[in-house]
Formats: C-alpha cells, sequence, structure tokens
C-alpha cells in the first residue's frame, strides 16, 4: 500500500452548524469542521502533519522514531499509518513500562510500534540534537519526528486544511483549534486566508516559550507573521490532560445535545475556551466560528470512567 491509496480512504470532511442557544443569543453561529471524520486512527489534524514524513520514510525505506506520552493521539497514529503503509516505527514513550497495558499503547504494539519507555528526565532531551543523534546510532536509519509531528513539512502540510471544499469560499470569520506543540496553529496561521482570525487554545499551561515555539515554526516555512491570530490562556483548566467536573459535564452534555463527541484533552478544552471568549464579549455580533475538531477521539477510551465519575459533581447551569 502507497501513501496515495491511504490518502483514498479520507472522504470529505463535513462543516456541522451546532444549534446553541448561547451563540444565538449573542448573535453568532457555531460550527464545527470534522476533521475526526477523515479516518477512525489517523484522524483528525494528525492526518496532516504525518504525511509528509510517511511519503518520505516509504520512498527512502526509513524507520519513524516518534516521542510520546503514555496516551499519545500523535504516536497512536503513526503506529497504525506505518502498519497499513509497511513502514517500520519506534516510539520513545514518557513514563514507565506498565503503562504499555493501557489500550492506546497496546494498539500501537500491536500494529507493530517498537516502544521505549524512558524517564522524565531523559524525555525532556528530546529536542535536543545531540539526544536524537545518539537515539539514530542507537536505532540505525530513523527520520526523526518531533513530539506532536510538528516540524516544517508538517506546518505546509496543515495549510492545505484551507483547502477543504467545506472551507472553500466559506462566510466565516473565525476559526478555533487546540494547541499542543503549535504545528496545526501555525500550519493554519501561515496559509490563513485574508479577513479570518484564527484562535489557538493552548492545552499545556501557557508560557511565552509556547509563542517562541509558534514563531519558530512560521519561521521554518518563511512566513513573516502578519497577524490575524491570537491565543486564549487558561484553557489548559490546570494542566495537560487534566479534567475538572464542568469539563466532564460538558463533554456528555454536548455529545447529548448535539450529537457531538469531543475529546477532553484537546477539542473538550478548546470548546470551553471558545464559549467563555463569547460570553467575555470577545468576538463581535454576527459573526460565523468555527471549531476545530482535532479528533483524538480514541483517547476517551482511558477517561470513560473518570468522565462519568466526575461529571455529577458539577452543579451548576451550562453555558452551551
Amino acid at each position: 500500500m502507497s501513501c496515495s491509496s491511504l490518502s483514498s480512504l479520507v472522504s470529505e470532511v463535513a462543516l456541522e452548524a451546532i444549534p446553541s442557544r448561547l451563540f444565538e443569543c449573542y448573535g453568532l453561529r457555531l460550527s464545527v469542521l470534522r476533521l475526526d471524520h477523515i479516518h477512525p486512527l489517523v484522524s483528525g489534524n494528525k492526518w496532516f502533519k504525518l504525511m509528509p514524513a510517511l511519503e518520505q520514510a516509504q520512498k527512502r525505506g526509513e524507520t519513524l522514531l516518534s516521542f510520546g506520552g503514555a496516551w499519545s493521539n500523535h504516536l497512536h497514529a503513526l503506529a497504525y499509518a506505518g502498519y497499513r503503509l509497511g513502514i517500520k516505527t519506534i516510539g520513545i514513550v514518557r513514563g514507565e513500562s506498565e503503562y504499555a497495558a493501557n489500550a492506546m499503547l497496546s494498539d500501537a504494539a500491536g500494529w507493530g510500534m517498537e516502544l521505549h519507555f524512558v524517564t522524565r528526565e531523559e524525555y525532556r532531551r528530546r529536542h535536543e540534537v545531540q539526544y536524537q543523534q545518539s537515539l539514530q546510532s542507537c536505532y540505525g536509519r530513523v527520520r526523526v519526528i518531533p513530539e506532536g509531528g510538528s516540524n516544517a513539512a508538517a506546518v505546509r502540510s496543515v495549510g492545505a486544511i484551507w483547502g477543504l471544499p467545506a472551507l472553500i469560499g466559506g462566510d466565516f470569520d473565525y476559526l478555533v483549534t487546540a494547541v499542543g506543540t503549535g504545528g496545526t496553529l501555525a500550519g493554519l496561521i501561515a496559509g490563513r486566508p485574508a479577513g479570518k482570525h484564527v484562535i489557538g487554545v493552548p492545552v499545556l499551561k501557557y508560557d511565552q516559550r509556547l509563542v517562541g515555539d509558534i514563531e519558530s515554526l512560521l519561521e521554518s516555512v518563511g512566513f513573516c507573521d502578519a497577524g490575524g491570530w491570537s491565543l486564549l490562556p487558561g484553557g489548559h483548566q490546570g494542566g495537560y490532560a487534566r479534567l475538572t467536573p464542568e469539563l466532564a459535564r460538558t463533554l456528555l452534555e454536548v455529545e447529548r445535545r448535539f450529537e457531538l463527541p469531543l475529546d477532553p484533552v484537546y477539542t473538550g478544552k478548546a470548546f470551553m475556551a471558545m464559549i467563555r471568549r463569547v460570553m467575555q464579549g470577545g468576538i463581535p455580533a454576527g459573526s460565523h466560528v468555527i471549531l476545530l475538531h482535532t479528533g483524538g477521539l480514541q483517547g476517551r477510551r482511558g477517561m470513560a470512567s473518570r468522565l462519568a465519575a466526575l461529571a455529577p459533581d458539577f452543579v451548576g447551569p451550562l453555558a452551551l
């Protein structure tokens, strides 16, 4: 199987209108770009970020090596794509080896990904050139993909999202996306059509380093930042993968009311930050807002029991 044949599995991405009473009260429209429908396993933004590396590895017979946590959507998608394309994959996982039994890493191992568990101290070196060279010496001819897949090739590839039929010529004003390592946001900024504003919601604790990472990614593709984007700090709700009763209740209620499943680590937090922005008057009346669904729904398997347990602890109305 080739990358082009894998690409043929992509179905047309839908732009779904969400009948939110809150948005209607503020004179706004809300839609969701369902990137989670692209593919059940290589879903959302991962499709765009991984494709350049997969194409090069298949042409050159390289092994792909990347990094992630125990519930990494990135490693999960890479493992499956490598399996389908006949590409060997290696995952450097932050944490203890007992994590190998969880659903995500069990899937990855079942698809042939070679998993290596490292301490958090060693994992912090993942961006160092010397460390990456030592991995290449250890594992042979490997192409190293940064954590989350964020590099120049991924930035260019993510820009193709703007070319999806659902967005071409669209009458929308804002595009909202969750932000992890910054590659997806950088790609959206670089390819942004005139008159559209991109809002990023960091799901890790916001600091100036993220801004620097985004600027570096933009520079790597020769893009001169002309604005038209912003970040909403505070959307992480306590830190990466932290789950609060309000978030748990919101996820379950959004799925019940709108038949819209969201993941609790990325898109769910972006959704809540967007709601707060609306209630603060940060989006002008008459605007059409699109929430980018970045996939990651398979990650809900590890939080299903926590969602059910925490949701009843939130008492009060939900702004939906």
